[in-house]
């Protein structure tokens, strides 16, 4: 078989492969798309309980580094608690991007809401948190 014919098999099959998954009729390549029941989706749950768990990896090394230079012990903040992923939207990308809404009980046991972007790329065994911010109160 020549490399022409094997370039047009693959192709081929590409192209069968996009139309019969039915994930490709629901959503754009590259689209994001909503996911269903992430009350009870173990997955997302996971994923937002690791983006929590990363934010505070990072609030805590800023701090150790900020207490370093000045050379005086900081008041090491209390991490915030994850307490449930709200929403979830997912895109795909190069891997899979997900948009969660996360609810985290803060310092003071008040809970709050955060925005979250994190990326998985299985196969490269690799996860990054993207974006951790806070979502605004509204305005009365």
């Amino acid at each position: 078989m020549s490399k022409v014919s094997l370039i047009r098999l693959s192709l081929l099959v590409f192209l069968v492969m996009a139309v019969v998954t039915p994930s490709a009729k629901s959503a754009l390549l590259g689209g994001k798309s909503d996911v269903g029941n992430v009350g009870i989706n173990m997955e997302i749950q996971e994923l937002g309980r690791y983006c929590v768990k990363q934010f505070n990896l990072q609030e805590m090394s800023e701090q150790t580094t900020a207490a370093s230079i000045a050379r005086t012990d900081a008041n090491v903040l209390s991490p915030l608690k994850f307490r449930r992923v709200v929403s979830a939207q997912k895109q795909i990308v190069a891997g899979t991007k997900y948009y969660l809404r996360i609810e985290v009980t803060q310092p003071d046991g008040t809970s709050r809401m955060f925005d979250s972007v994190i990326v998985i790329q299985p196969w490269l065994f690799s996860k990054k948190l993207l974006e951790f911010t806070p979502v605004a109160s509204p305005i009365y």
